[in-house]
Parts: structure tokens; sequence; C-alpha cells
């Protein structure tokens, strides 16, 4: 299958002319996840992975990921001529540079200009211009060739309301208006879904996992325009729109639409996520700065993070019940992988609120574990029993918080002594992170080790970033604060400032035998301030048992005994009141004092 759909790509190639062909993982607003119609990379290559670049030339099919997704890789793609490129820094554009060391002068490279950001075309042109290297828009490429390609999402569209939001659309305008007068500007253009979404107040169903929306928006000193097909909206959502300058145009009508009303104007916009086709519609001057509204997303409103508090609350309900299930389960028999986070899903369902998961939830087995996002198949896959070890990473959208947590449990037997010190290291440098205090403006690169020094000392390591940010019913992934080793990448530069919520999750990984990783949610704050300045430090909101059957006490200090015995206070007190009393007597075994 993927053989006859790279020969009909390479037929379209020759037919235009065309050297190589990019296809890149996103949609024409960067999205990490997209909607099924825009996933050209897995149609072309069998690799269904998040992150990865797909490049086809007459003679080779080579695709650029990072670590988290070799073991995927290897399984997806083993029985096709696709080639892994194993990317050193995530996101990382390698391909650019083997692409143009490939071919003497004049060669001609195809991309769909609605795929890549004004920043990325430039970045693919510092290499091609020199070697008279062109790009060819070819935005129609797969019309022939994916003749079932599903349609772009046509959901209705809801407001958010102000009791999940916390602020007004009036209020959110109002500062991207000013920022406009800021820089003497007469628009402010933005492409990305999870900025639109926060800013409109608007959710939807557009993208599996994430309650985002397929459109543009152009905000305006005196009127706003939000490109999003019209047959979406019903009468009560135009109608506050229209309160607020709102007007709506058809999606596709943007190409249409910006010429005009740009001419000799000024635009804002943010050059990372402004896709290229847009870029050259808009007849006017731009002005580039980091998108004003991914900064003011990232700093969650009371009420954004009272919600977080309380879907935190319902999502460790739903975990606790589900252990306690799994147990019960496992003591008479086996149960696959897929149907564990079938019925972890169905736990939370129970809860109110839900909406449906952040994520596909990664159930992994023994060696399974250790293949970072792993999907178990619904066939085929492992079965588990009452021994070893098994790592589940999941979350979920409720309308007033997004989670995602990571927890790995023992199931019985005898654990390795190496499993036993990578268990305890992992937790060690989660503790060491998020007790740590330091200065406001910090950057994830700058502290990201603090998770790992432990693992150091034992010789292990991860191979990922240590953390991202969270929405409030929005992406798992959000920008632009994390922890990550690169100091290039958006997580590894971004400062972390007071009131954000962000992941920590280290974890240790060894090939066909064990992934561990333990991930909590945490929630930045002022914790003190001196002649230094203001130092931040963090407050775990995750609510769930940390399985203490694979810790080596002896390795454990004193001060982080006391945390996991007041980390286990605070889980057992908070969903103490939900739950029954056999399931209060369960958990109260798991967070028994060690």
């Amino acid at each position: 299958m993927i053989a006859e759909r790279l020969q009909a790509l390479r037929n379209y190639m020759a037919s235009k002319n065309l050297d190589a062909f990019i296809i890149p993982s996103t949609d024409p607003h960067q999205s990490e996840y997209v909607a099924d119609h825009w996933k050209l990379r897995a149609y072309f290559s069998g690799f269904t992975g998040s992150a990865g670049i797909l490049v086809v030339t007459q003679n080779v099919a080579a695709l650029w990921t990072d670590s988290r997704y070799f073991l995927q890789f290897e399984d997806e793609c083993k029985d096709s001529e696709v080639t892994l490129f194993k990317q050193s820094i995530p996101h990382a554009p390698e391909h650019v540079a083997w692409l143009c060391d490939s071919f003497e002068k004049n060669a001609t490279i195809g991309v769909d200009y609605r795929q890549f950001s004004k920043s990325q075309i430039d970045y693919i042109l510092s290499f091609t211009k020199p070697k008279n290297i062109k790009l060819q828009n070819e935005p129609h490429f797969a019309k022939e060739i994916w003749t079932d390609r599903p349609n772009l999402p046509n959901f209705e569209v809801t407001i958010h309301p102000l009791e999940f939001s916390g602020e007004a659309t009036a209020s959110k305008l109002a500062k991207v208006q000013a920022e406009i007068q800021k820089q003497e500007a007469n628009f402010y253009l933005f492409s990305s879904l999870d900025e639109i979404a926060w800013l409109f107040n608007i959710r939807s169903s557009d993208v599996d996992f994430t309650p985002l929306v397929t459109a543009y928006a152009l905000v305006g000193l005196e009127r706003t325009i939000l490109f999003c097909n019209t047959n979406r909206f019903n009468e009560n959502v135009i109608a506050v729109f229209e309160k607020l300058n709102i007007s709506i145009k058809d999606y596709n009508s943007i190409a249409s639409t910006l010429p005009g009303i740009t001419s000799g104007k000024k635009i804002v916009t943010d050059a990372s996520s402004l896709n290229y086709a847009c870029f050259e519609a808009v007849n006017g001057s731009f002005i580039y700065q980091k998108s004003l509204v991914k900064r003011l997303k990232a700093i969650k409103n009371e009420t954004e993070i009272a919600g977080s508090r309380d879907c935190m609350i319902k999502d460790g309900v739903a975990l606790t019940k589900f252990f306690i299930w799994l147990e019960k389960e496992l003591a008479t028999k086996t149960i696959s992988e897929y149907e564990i986070g079938r019925k972890l899903d169905s736990f939370r369902q129970q809860q109110e609120y839900y909406t449906g998961e952040s994520f596909p939830a990664i159930v992994g087995y023994k060696g399974n574990g250790a293949i970072i996002h792993y999907t178990a198949p619904e066939e085929n896959s492992a079965q588990v029993s009452n021994e070893g070890i098994l790592l589940v990473d999941s979350g979920a959208q409720y309308k007033n918080g997004t989670t995602d947590i990571t927890r790995t449990v023992w199931l019985g037997g005898t654990p390795a002594t190496k499993l036993k010190t990578a268990y305890t290291s992992v937790l060690k440098g989660y503790i060491e992170l998020e007790q740590l205090q330091f200065p406001t403006g910090t950057s994830g690169a700058q502290i990201d080790a603090f998770a790992r020094v432990h693992l150091w000392k034992n010789g292990l390591d991860y191979p990922h970033g240590t953390g991202h940010g969270i929405g409030s019913f929005g992406m798992v992934h959000e920008p632009a604060q994390g922890f990550a080793t690169g100091a290039t990448t958006e997580r590894g530069t971004a400062p972390h400032l007071p009131n954000q919520l962000t992941t920590i999750e280290p974890g240790c990984y060894v090939v066909g035998e064990f992934g561990i990783r333990t991930e909590n949610i945490v929630v930045s704050k002022i914790v003190n301030e001196t002649t230094f300045g203001k130092f931040l430090g963090f407050e775990a909101l995750t609510l769930c048992y940390i399985d203490t059957n694979l810790l080596n006490y002896e390795e454990l200090s004193t001060f982080e005994i006391n945390w996991l015995n007041n980390y286990h206070q605070i889980v057992l007190n908070k969903l103490s009141p939900f739950l029954n009393e056999k399931e209060k007597q369960w958990l109260q075994d798991k967070c028994k004092t060690i």
C-alpha cells in the first residue's frame, strides 16, 4: 500500500519536474495533532507518530523523527522502503541540509505552502538559494492520489462559558487591540488553533483529543474577522459575536480576503505559526513578534486554576477506581493493554464535565513501556498478567481543565535490582525538580537537569524533555514553557512565570525490558521574594498514589521520604470524600506511611 502511494507521488513529481517533495506532519496552523484531512505524512509513510518529516525523491523515501518515536517507526515501517533518520534534537530541521546536499544546483523541491510557516520557509531558503534550488508550491499534490481523503471537519462551534474560561472575549480582544496600537499597526493575524480557541472562547471537536476549531483570525481596531465555515455557528453564537463586532467568513475565503483588506496596512503576527500561503496573500507589511496570545494564554487565571484543581480530583477518583479494578481483575485473569486503556476511559466518563481523552492512552506492559508514545493496538495487544511492570500514561479533557498523568506500577513477582534503581531515581528526579526554588523568568533548559541528576549518578537518562505546558480545556501539549535539554527549543527557552500549568515527567527506558515514568501536573507560584527578586516554586495538582513497591527505601533521603508521605496524605484527604469505604481502605493502604 505504502509502495503504491509513494510511486503515485513520484509519478506526480515527474509530471511537475520535481526532484523532491517535503511532507510535514502539520496542518496550515502548525498544529501538533491534526485533523484526519491533514495526515498526509502518515498516508504516504505509514508512520503515525505526531512528529516527523517525510522527504521523497525518485530514489529515496526518508523520515526524520526524534527518539520518542524510534521504536514506533521500526514497528510501523519495517516492511516499507521508508528509511529512518534519527533526529538528535526533536523537531530540528535536519532534513533540509541533507536534502540540499543530495542535489546539484537548479533542482526543484515541491511543498504545500499551507503546511509550512513563514519561519520554516525562510530557513529552507537559506539553504536552497546558494545552490539555486527552487521551492515550488504544490497545494493539490495529493488530490489524485488520496481519493478518499477525509473532508475538513465541520462540527458545531460552541462558546466556552465564563464560568470555565474566567475571562470574557471582549477583555481578551482588548488586550490584542492594545498591542496593535502599541505597534502602530492595523491588524493582528492569528493562525494557531489553540490561540484562536482561547481568544474567542470557542470550542469544537476538529482535532482528535483536543477541543479546537479550525479557523484563522484577523483582529482589527474596529472589526474582527473569524475565518471559519459559517454553517458551524448557531444563532446564539453569531449574536454574541455581532455584539463584539466579530464577523464570520468561510474558512477558505482567507486567501481571497487578505489581499484587499490588508492592502497598505501593517499586520502583527507570529512568523512561526503563520503559514507561507497566508504570508504571500497579505498585501501589506508585517511586524513579527512571538504571539501575544500564546504568552497571555500560558498564564492561567484564578478560574482556570480552580478548574484544574477540581478536575484533578475527578481524575484522581477515576484513576483510583481504575487501579482497584485492575488489581482485582488481574488476580484471576489476563487483560489486554487495549482493554485496560478503554476501561480507564470508562471510569473517567463517570465524572462530571468529562468530554473525552486528551491523547490516546499509553498502556505499555513490560518492554512495550519503553516505546515512549506507544499505542496498544485493538487487535493482538499484549496480555497483561499479575506480574511485571506496567506503564500507564493517560489524560482527559474536562470542561474546566485538561489532565495528563503517568504512573508506573508493579503487578507482582520479584523486581530486578536495576529496575528498582531506575524507578527510585526517576522519583527522586521528580521530587528534585518539583521542590526546586528558582528565579522568575528562568528557562526550562536551565533547570531540566535537576530531574536527571539522580539518574545520571546511576548511568541512566531519558531521551525526551522533562515536561510541557498544559491547556485549560485545550491542548495537552500547550506552548510555550516546559523543560527540555535543548536551549534552541521553545520549551527550553520560554520563561517560567507564576500561574503556569506544566508537567514534570522524568523517566527511564530499557528497550525490550521496561519503561518507567512518573508524571504530575504542577502549578508555578511565587514562594519567596528577596533583594535578588521573586522566586518560583511548584505545587503538584495531580492526585494519584505513587506505587512504592519498586522503591529502594535506603536510597531515599529523609526529605524525599517526608515528601512522599506528605503527597500521599494530600491524595488521601482530597479523594477520600468521593470514595466508598472499601475504596478508601484500598487507597489508605497504597498511601500508607513509609
